[in-house]
C-alpha cells in the first residue's frame, strides 16, 4: 500500500471539486455517461484449456467476428441502475463498538489493521488497503496493475469459483481482467472499477479457454456458467451481474431445464417484481462483468472517511462524466461545456497533449458543491436463495 501514490492521487481529483457519497445500498449515484467504441482489450494470456471436448469453429467464434465485438464498449452502468433503491439490513461489522477516536488512531498508526476499504462509488472511488489478486487454480489475471480489489471482492471470488470446482470436476481457470488500480480511480476503458468492487472474467468455453473470446450457443460451457452465476447469488453479496443479452438468454434455459426454481430464476435476471441482478450491458459478450457489495470495506470506509481525509491518505473523491467526443470539437470547447479547465480533463484522461478523436470517450471531471459523507450505518440486500436445490433439497439461508 502506497501512501505516496494515493496522496498523488489527490492532484488528479483536484481537492477543490466534488466528494462523490459513499455508496449505500439503498440509493446510489453515477455520472452522466456516454458509450463509444473502445480500444482493443488487453493482450489474451495463456489461460488452462478444457481438455475434455473441443469444438469446430463456426461464424460466430472465428478471429473476424471477435474482432468486430472488440470494438464495441463495454457498458459499465446501464441507465436503469442508476438512482436505483434497494432494500437492504445493517450487518455486523469488525468496528462496532469503535469510538472515531480509536478509528483515528488506527488511521495513524496502523492503516492496515482497517483492512480494506471501498471508497466512494464504483464510478467515482479510490481504493485504501487492497489486495492484488494472485494466478492460482481458479484464475489468471491478464493485467495484474489492474487486478487489485479488496479483500471481500477477493475471498467472495475465490469463494464462488471454488464452488463450481467443487460441483463440476476438472474445471480450468478462467482468464481474470480488470478490478482496480491499486489504489482505485479511473483506469481506460471504464467508467467503473473505481473502488476495487468490479470484476471482469471470462465465461467457460468448451474447449479452449481464452480471453475475450466471443459467446455463443456453440461455445459456450453452460453447465459450468450457470454454476458461476449461481454461487455469486448464492454464496456472495453479489450486486450486479452484466451479460450480453444472448448469452443471458442460454443460461436461463440451462437453469429452468436443470430444475432450477422458475420464479428465483425469473427474478434474477428481472422478470418478475424482484431487482434484476443480472442485467444486459453492451459489450459483455465476450466476458462477464461482475460488481459485488462489500459491507465490510464499505462500512470501513464510511467510518473511517474523516480521519482518512485529515490524514491525507485520501482526498474528497471526484466524480467523472463521460463524453463523447463530438466531429470538430476541441478540448477548449469541451471545457467550456462543462465548466471546466482543459488542464483537468487532459490530467483525468493522462492525456500529454490536446488532441483528441472524434467517437472516442473521455473523462470529465465534475465539480459539484461537496456533500457530507453518510451519517448512517450502511445497509445491504440480504443474499437471494433459491427455495430449494435443483434435487429438492431446501436451500441452507445462513450467509
Amino acid at each position: 500500500m502506497s501512501l505516496g501514490r494515493i496522496r498523488a492521487l489527490g492532484a488528479d481529483f483536484e481537492f477543490g471539486a466534488a466528494l462523490a457519497l459513499l455508496l449505500t445500498a439503498c440509493t446510489s449515484t453515477h455520472p452522466v455517461r456516454a458509450v463509444a467504441p473502445a480500444p482493443a482489450p488487453a493482450a489474451a494470456s495463456a489461460v488452462v484449456p478444457d481438455s475434455e471436448s473441443s469444438e469446430a469453429p463456426d461464424s460466430a467464434d472465428t478471429p473476424a467476428a471477435e474482432a468486430s465485438d472488440d470494438s464495441e464498449e463495454p457498458d459499465d452502468e446501464p441507465e436503469e441502475t442508476e438512482h436505483e433503491p434497494v432494500a437492504g439490513e445493517h450487518r455486523p461489522h469488525p468496528l462496532d463498538g469503535w469510538t472515531e477516536e480509536q478509528i483515528a488512531r488506527a488511521v495513524r498508526s496502523d492503516l492496515s489493521s482497517l483492512g480494506s476499504m471501498s471508497v466512494g462509488n464504483p464510478n467515482a472511488g479510490l481504493l485504501v488497503n487492497g489486495r492484488q489478486a494472485q494466478a492460482s487454480e481458479l484464475y489468471t489475471p491478464i493485467a495484474p496493475a489492474t487486478a487489485w480489489g479488496t479483500e471481500e471482492t477477493l475471498a467472495y471470488l475465490d469463494a464462488a469459483l471454488r464452488k463450481v470446482h467443487a460441483t463440476v470436476p476438472d474445471t480450468p481457470a478462467l482468464a481474470l481482467g480488470d478490478i482496480s488500480a491499486q489504489t482505485g480511480g479511473p483506469i481506460s476503458p471504464h467508467l467503473s472499477h473505481q473502488a476495487g468492487r468490479d470484476v471482469d472474467i471470462s465465461y467457460f468455453y468448451v474447449g479452449e479457454q481464452r480471453w475475450y473470446r466471443r459467446g455463443n450457443a456453440r461455445n459456450l460451457d453452460l453447465k459450468r456458467n450457470w454454476a458461476f452465476i449461481r454461487a455469486l447469488v448464492t454464496e456472495t453479496d453479489v450486486d450486479l451481474i452484466f451479460m450480453d443479452n444472448s448469452i443471458q438468454a442460454l443460461v436461463r434455459d440451462y437453469a429452468l431445464s436443470i430444475g432450477e426454481d422458475r420464479s428465483w430464476v425469473e427474478g434474477l435476471f428481472g422478470h418478475g417484481r424482484e431487482r434484476a441482478i443480472i442485467r444486459y450491458a453492451r459489450g459483455h459478450a465476450t466476458h462477464l462483468h461482475v460488481r459485488f457489495y462489500n459491507p465490510i470495506a464499505q462500512e470501513t470506509a464510511r467510518r473511517s472517511y474523516a480521519a482518512l481525509v485529515a490524514r491525507g491518505v485520501v482526498p474528497p473523491v471526484q466524480n467523472y462524466a463521460q463524453h463523447l467526443v463530438k466531429k470538430r470539437e476541441t478540448l477548449g470547447k469541451i471545457a467550456k461545456k462543462y465548466g471546466v479547465s482543459v488542464e483537468a480533463i487532459k490530467r483525468a484522461n493522462h492525456l500529454k497533449k490536446s488532441l483528441i478523436h472524434e467517437n472516442r470517450p473521455i473523462l470529465i471531471p465534475v465539480a459539484h458543491p461537496r456533500p457530507a459523507p453518510p451519517a448512517a450505518k450502511l445497509a445491504f440486500p440480504p443474499r437471494r436463495l433459491p427455495p430449494s436445490d435443483p434435487d429438492g433439497r431446501a436451500a441452507s439461508r445462513e450467509h
